[in-house]
């Protein structure tokens, strides 16, 4: 499989209005297309960082899946012109899956499913946060991953979501951002 982790940086302030529109207007669109499996806000590190992570069965299912969604003229035309007027600057990593879970495992066949506009009034966001750490094989770890292609690093660790998800102590050698899902992310 590849799992591509996507990395979009927002102008300061527009993470609210970008997560509101994908979440109220885009979700439908690209989860017909594209096999989602988390999605989350970045609450630590680079701030007003939203992260994806999309896994392919390999890379002809993602081109097929990519074309797709570029034939989507609601995505294409509506979606896109007004969301990408919010981003700054875009990042991109193609992983290998070195470690799973049952957790993973379960987005994982989920992960093609289409998924619904939110409904007005519900919440944007998950209760508990998660956590990734770039550059640590973490033992509890939801999932860890190589990186084959992008921006270089050790392994990239996905920890669960928690009540608190900030470590007790410092991680040496390895940068830890707090991840808060968004309702509709699978992980």
């Amino acid at each position: 499989m590849i799992h591509e982790w996507r990395s979009y940086r927002l102008k300061p302030g527009a993470a609210p209005d970008y997560l509101a529109l994908l979440a109220d207007r885009g979700l439908p669109f690209v989860t017909r297309h594209l096999p989602l499996t988390g999605y989350w806000l970045g609450e630590t590190g680079p701030l007003n960082t939203i992260h994806h992570l999309w896994s392919y069965a390999d890379w002809a299912e993602r081109e097929a899946c990519r074309a797709a969604l570029s034939a989507e003229e609601a995505w294409t035309q509506g979606f896109v012109p007004e969301a990408f007027a919010l981003v700054e600057e875009q990042h991109n990593r193609f992983l290998r899956l070195t470690v799973s879970s049952p957790a993973f495992d379960a987005a994982l066949a989920q992960r093609g499913d289409a998924r619904r506009a939110r409904v007005a009034g519900t919440p944007l966001f998950a209760g508990e946060c998660a956590a990734l750490v770039d550059g640590l094989a973490v033992h509890e770890a939801v999932a860890v991953w190589d990186t084959l292609s992008g921006e270089p690093g050790g392994p990239l660790s996905l920890l669960p979501r928690g009540a608190d998800p900030v470590p007790a102590a410092p991680l040496s050698g390895a940068a830890h951002v707090v991840l808060r899902p968004l309702a509709f992310s699978p992980l």
